[in-house]
């Protein structure tokens, strides 16, 4: 977990763990999201389950990465900045002394396998790479170890070693530059559009006026929504039409396709019979968060000649 202090830091310019998303590499967000929360236009996403898994798990990854390599692993408590002062890495520890100079250990956890090759090589995922490629960069390290707890067929440790490449970094240093310079520091938006988990998370006036949008961009989105509905129908009959012909059996086959229905038993919390039944603790533990919702209305339709008269 980084400090208070780091997370303050982290806003005033580009840390390792943003520029995947520069380098287009995140799947889960795309430059114009982080362009909208740097330039303060957006909320930064709330801590999910994943995240605060791999939070929790740091420590212990740390402490099997000092075992397998039997080195101290110590955890920086400030920020390591890079060539230009918006370049700004937090790194997850350091072999022997937090300085400069020093290997990087960064802490994973997974339940992916795809891009993480053999243990003791480079072969991490891409976005990993850039990651602590970046560090290197900031920390001015030549190597940096990614401990890797992943998921597979049983929880295990694998440790991977990743050594700075000056052609890398300087590619990741041109494209962190444009980033920042151009697009945050100029306030002119990336290519390509915003993901609408971002969108709902942009701060909004309510005593801006109502904004003129250009006609098409509504009925486009008109057409579009009505295309998911009907496609959603079509696939709702397509798959009600299997199930008809499955009957009462549990599983089917043809033509190399195969279906089966296997019944799923889950157990969920009640929280609203907890909360009436424990008012006071509930109360406790509740939090208060939100989002913007966005509805979108069709003009209405002229009067026909009957409704005027």
């Amino acid at each position: 977990m980084i400090t208070d202090k780091q997370e303050s830091e982290r806003m005033r310019g580009i840390g390792s763990s943003d520029v995947p998303t520069i380098l287009g590499l995140n799947p889960w967000a795309t430059p114009h999201d982080l362009w909208l929360v740097k330039t303060g236009q957006a909320d930064g996403p709330e801590e999910n389950d994943a995240m605060r898994i791999g939070t929790v798990l740091e420590a212990g990854v740390l402490q099997l990465a000092s075992d397998r390599l039997g080195a101290k692993i110590v955890k920086p408590t400030s920020t390591f900045v890079g060539c230009e002062l918006f370049m700004r890495a937090n790194v997850d520890g350091m072999i022997g002394v937090a300085k400069r100079g020093s290997p990087i250990v960064e802490a994973k956890t997974t339940g992916r396998t795809e891009g993480w090759g053999d243990e003791g090589t480079d072969e991490v995922p891409e976005a990993v790479k850039a990651q602590v490629m970046f560090q290197m960069l900031c920390a001015s390290s030549d190597l940096a170890h990614v401990a890797c707890l992943q998921g597979d067929y049983g929880l295990r440790l694998k440790m991977y070693r990743v050594p700075f490449c000056e052609d890398y970094a300087g590619y990741i240093v041109e494209r962190v530059r444009e980033f920042w310079m151009r697009h945050v520091e100029r306030r002119v938006p990336p290519a390509g559009l915003p993901s609408l988990e971002v969108l709902k998370r942009v701060r909004r006036d309510a005593d801006a006026p109502v904004v003129q949008i250009d006609p098409a961009l509504f009925a486009e989105d008109a057409r579009c929504q009505r295309l998911a509905k009907e496609a959603e129908a079509a696939a709702d009959a397509a798959r009600a039409a299997l199930m008809v012909a499955l009957g009462t059996a549990t599983a089917g086959e043809g033509g190399g396709y195969r279906m089966k229905v296997s019944k799923v038993e889950t157990s969920r919390f009640d929280a609203k019979a907890f909360a009436e039944a424990n008012p006071e603790e509930a109360a406790k533990w509740t939090v208060r968060s939100g989002h913007n919702r966005t509805t979108v209305t069709a003009p209405k339709a002229a009067p026909s000649k009957k409704e005027i008269v």
